[in-house]
């Protein structure tokens, strides 16, 4: 069952709420569609060099959702997680499951962060990026799902791939 069938979360804003439940949702996805892909699945592309493999994706969603999250809420981000941010999507054999689990942790302060939020601060200008392009809070926030599911789509898109052998 999607998360958004689940209804409100308790205690929190409708904004907030719909926010937690699309990131709840985004989640379950990349656990939903990471789960039992063999090791050769995580960085295997069927065009190398035109589509990204799975665990680059996943590395990315987490990298650059804890980043956007940062900026969203006047955070610190720092020099490294910054660094990483072109670099996410190369094949580099990284360990799948060290991948998914510093994903999924940093999705986790994302979502504490989310559900802790101050609907107060949504109108306050952050900035984003090396240029520190000035943006609204809650701009950010919704940037920051809509990024994370079009990369959850190409996951998907993948792991079907994958297992349809079709393209191995």
């Amino acid at each position: 069952m999607d998360p958004f069938l689940s209804g409100d979360v308790a205690g929190a804003a409708p904004l907030v709420s719909a926010w937690l439940r699309g990131h709840e949702h985004l989640v379950t996805n990349i656990e939903r569609w990471t789960a039992d892909l063999p090791a050769e699945g995580w960085w295997w592309t069927p065009a190398p060099g035109s589509v990204n493999p799975i665990a680059g994706i996943v590395r990315h969603v987490g990298g650059s959702s804890l980043r956007l999250w940062r900026y969203a809420s006047g955070g610190e981000v720092d020099e490294a997680l910054r660094a990483a941010g072109p670099h996410e999507l190369e094949v580099d054999h990284a360990d799948p499951a060290e991948v998914l689990a510093t994903c999924l942790a940093r999705l986790k302060e994302v979502g504490e962060g989310l559900r802790a939020y101050d609907l107060s601060d949504a109108d306050k200008v952050r900035h984003v990026g090396r240029k520190q392009i000035p943006v609204r809070s809650v701009l950010i926030i919704q940037h920051l799902l809509e990024h994370g599911h079009a990369h959850a789509a190409q996951i998907i898109v993948g792991r079907k791939l994958w297992d349809s052998g079709a393209c191995r």
